[in-house]
């Protein structure tokens, strides 16, 4: 228990770092820029993939694309940027996409602590980050996805301003942590014993999934995500078998779609006839980098008390851990 808490209470230290680590690492594309990117990379270290596709989405000027397979896309080739990202540099999958991508051509830079992949780094002399290693993938989101950023800053696909504000992420995370736990125990109650389901725009799913993972791996938990307006044509119908045994954690920015929000208003009222439990859940700071790293640590808190409230290990993934032994027997 202990363990965990003391990685999640040092998120703010862990962005510092992860800032520090960033700048001391320029990387140099001699003026090279892509026609595509993707982001390579499982779970705790995918995820920043997927949330920098979404972030970007309006304002890089090229497609940003999170891949979490064995494959790559058939029209990867040598104007595609990899950036393959692997904690532990050992991940299965990651490292045999990158393998396809490199025989397609990419070019590669990678963000990892070690393992393979920073032995094929070494080799071939990609360009990296290098981030410490030793603990669980999921808690060091911080060096993960700011390296994913400083890669994509490099490259010239992050706006200054919004790669700006990672700088003062850390500053406002560890002035704003105890309104941060507050919320999260609030939550924690109204959650507490229930099925749970995330909703939030399109444009913040990666952040509702990072919700998720963090609730499946720490709490121990299943529970269920989908964004507006793609859930209104399917899942809305199913809330006709929805009752109080759930409760909708509903994920809102200032820059969610005027529509989306107009949607979001009327399937509340919905979830609630059906007798579910609705609380919205917004971030607190100036920018939208500032919120959005105020929610990834407010769910990742919300996990952690959930953990503890049901007596369970949040560091422990033994069933991961049973499917990499029985994966490690088969060639």
């Amino acid at each position: 228990m202990e363990k965990m808490r003391s990685l999640i209470s040092a998120f703010p230290e862990q962005l510092k770092q992860a800032w520090d680590i960033a700048q001391a690492n320029p990387i140099d594309f001699s003026g090279w820029r892509p026609t595509n990117v993707l982001i390579l990379g499982m779970g705790g270290s995918g995820i920043s993939g997927s949330i920098a596709s979404k972030m970007l989405g309006d304002a890089s000027p090229v497609p940003i694309v999170a891949n979490n397979d064995y494959t790559v896309p058939e029209w990867t080739g040598d104007s595609t940027l990899a950036v393959a990202c692997s904690y532990s540099g050992n991940t299965e999958e990651t490292l045999a996409a990158l393998d396809a991508a490199v025989t397609a051509g990419a070019r590669v830079v990678a963000i990892t602590s070690g393992g393979q992949l920073g032995a094929l780094c070494d080799e071939h002399g990609w360009p990296s980050v290098r981030i410490p290693g030793g603990e669980p993938p999921r808690s060091q989101f911080g060096f993960a996805f700011t390296s994913v950023m400083h890669v994509l800053h490099s490259v010239g696909l992050v706006p200054e301003a919004v790669y700006a504000a990672f700088g003062s992420a850390a500053d406002h995370l560890e002035a704003n942590q105890a309104n941060c736990v507050e919320r999260a125990e609030a939550l924690a109650d109204l959650v507490e014993g229930k099925q749970i389901v995330l909703y939030s725009d399109a444009a913040q799913e990666g952040l509702a999934v990072r919700w998720r993972q963090q609730l499946n791996e720490n709490a121990k938990l299943l529970c269920s995500h989908h964004v507006f307006p793609e859930m209104n044509h399917n899942e809305l119908v199913g809330w006709e078998t929805g009752d109080e045994g759930h409760v909708v954690l509903m994920i809102r920015t200032p820059e969610d779609h005027k529509r989306t929000r107009i949607r979001m208003e009327v399937c509340m009222e919905i979830f609630q006839q059906q007798g579910a439990d609705v609380i919205v859940v917004e971030g607190d700071g100036e920018d939208a980098v500032l919120r959005f790293f105020d929610l990834v640590h407010v769910g990742d808190w919300l996990s952690l008390l959930l953990a503890e409230r049901a007596g369970v290990d949040p560091v422990d993934i033994k069933n991961i851990d049973h499917l990499k032994t029985a994966l490690a027997q088969i060639p």
